[in-house]
């Protein structure tokens, strides 16, 4: 039986997810969603949890429903179901953890193979410009996990070096156990170099994950 794969990908350009608009403007601790339509025509339903500030929210989807001089939850909807945090349980796939930071929606879920990762994230683009896979690993049978590029070879030695050494060290844990410094000092190369080569190994990953048969 194959083990399930642990994926993260970032999303950004995101024009009809509340979540991820309202991170612009306020501190979002946490996001669930049931991520199915309710069939009712309420669309997507899901709640948030903001930093409480004197401003509230001004979109009209998201009703603040508790909350304390601390923490306020709200419940929101999107009436379109076009948002990518109900893509997931849309393919029944278990959410580890939505969060959403200055606009930029990350989803870390469990799929229990690549044909399924790839039709999560064809959805996904199909609603954000810009999507990033950051993670893409497999379970082993000692609890852990290891990095499982789709094509060893489309990556440059450094390119996989890089990638490899990002998950090993904690860059991409949330919170992070390490900074790109720490990982570009590891590789004995400047942060910039570092920044670089992930960039163009994570797009090829995302490629490659597309194009996969």
């Amino acid at each position: 039986m194959e083990s399930a794969v642990h994926v993260e990908i970032s999303v950004m350009g995101i024009d009809r997810c509340p979540a991820a608009l309202l991170s612009t403007d306020f501190e979002v601790e946490s996001i669930t969603t049931d991520g199915r339509s309710t069939g009712t025509g309420d669309g997507r339903i899901g709640e948030l949890t903001l930093r409480t500030t004197e401003s509230s929210p001004a979109d009209e989807r998201a009703e603040r429903i508790a909350g304390d001089e601390e923490k306020s939850i709200y419940r929101f909807r999107n009436e379109d179901g076009d948002c990518p945090c109900g893509t997931l349980s849309d393919h029944g796939c278990p959410a580890r953890e939505i969060r959403a930071d200055a606009g930029t929606l990350t989803l870390s879920f469990l799929a229990p193979g690549l044909p399924t990762v790839r039709s999560v994230v064809e959805d996904v683009r199909s609603c954000a410009r810009n999507v990033r896979v950051r993670r893409l690993t497999q379970a082993l049978p000692d609890g852990g996990d290891a990095f499982v590029p789709i094509n060893r070879a489309a990556f440059t030695d450094r390119q996989y070096e890089v990638l490899r050494a990002a998950h090993e060290m904690g860059y991409f844990d949330h919170p992070k156990r390490t900074t790109a410094a720490d990982v570009a000092d590891s590789l004995d190369i400047s942060v910039a170099t570092f920044s670089e080569h992930l960039a163009i190994a994570q797009e090829k990953l995302l490629d490659q994950l597309l194009t996969a048969s």
